[in-house]
């Protein structure tokens, strides 16, 4: 069954509950905006159901005469699809980063007018958010993934089809800062990308957006690539989604 209408149909008796209400309200808002080839205005709240709210939910499950038993499992399966959210996007419209626009208002304020190299830009939403921002952007990818997940099947910025190294080698020079979101975890090309960005003659900056140590970039990437201090990055963070276990941040290495 589709995850939307699945969803749908679980939270269906419990819809009065306010916590349900406001997270049905928040994911059909993302799927509008991600649907349409935007970033999420704004970012995502904690999706999953608190302990605190369970008395209500059993409340409102108890005067619709539904069993106990079928009201502990609906709160943990509909927990289970909140907490699932981002795997749907991430296989149903090929959307692996979720920054939002509030993001990018401070990334662009803070780091204006640069021009970027993407890499593994997908099907150019994250490319498409800063152009429209003002930034210089050529987006690349492999295209890779198109036969695991809609990722580059339905494109919403020009990216040209080229890996991360040989975009590096091509477009490496022409560029500030370049940019490399959601690199597969276990897979040390991270390291090599950032070795060949390092040969660059001007030294552009290295963004990485992921979660370090976790389901992104090698553990060889984190633990040899040093992480920059930098306060635009810490104010960019704060506008990032925290609405599920995946920690994911921007991270400036040079």
């Amino acid at each position: 069954m589709d995850y939307l209408l699945k969803l749908q149909q679980l939270a269906e008796p419990y819809r009065s509950n306010f916590d349900v209400e406001v997270r049905l309200m928040e994911i059909k808002r993302c799927v509008a905006e991600i649907s349409q080839g935007q970033l999420l205005s704004r970012p995502l709240p904690i999706l999953t159901l608190a302990e605190d709210c369970w008395l209500d939910f059993f409340t409102i499950g108890i005067k619709q005469q539904l069993p106990t038993v079928q009201i502990e499992q609906d709160f943990r399966d509909l927990n289970h699809l909140f907490a699932n959210f981002r795997k749907y996007l991430q296989y149903h419209f090929g959307q692996w980063t979720l920054i939002s626009q509030q993001a990018l208002s401070i990334w662009t304020k803070y780091w204006p007018h640069r021009h970027y190299l993407e890499l593994m830009a997908g099907n150019g939403v994250l490319a498409k958010g800063l152009t429209a921002h003002g930034q210089k952007v050529i987006a690349t990818d492999s295209f890779a993934w198109q036969g695991e997940n809609n990722t580059g099947r339905q494109l919403h910025f020009p990216v040209q089809d080229a890996d991360a190294l040989t975009a590096i080698k091509k477009f490496g020079p022409q560029v500030d800062a370049i940019i490399l979101s959601w690199s597969p975890d276990r897979d040390p090309i991270d390291v090599v990308i950032a070795q060949q960005i390092r040969q660059l003659p001007q030294h552009p900056d290295l963004i990485v957006i992921g979660e370090k140590f976790g389901v992104t970039n090698s553990e060889l990437f984190w633990h040899t690539q040093p992480i920059a201090f930098s306060p635009q990055v810490q104010l960019i963070n704060r506008y990032l989604p925290q609405h599920d276990l995946v920690k994911e941040q921007v991270f400036l290495i040079r």
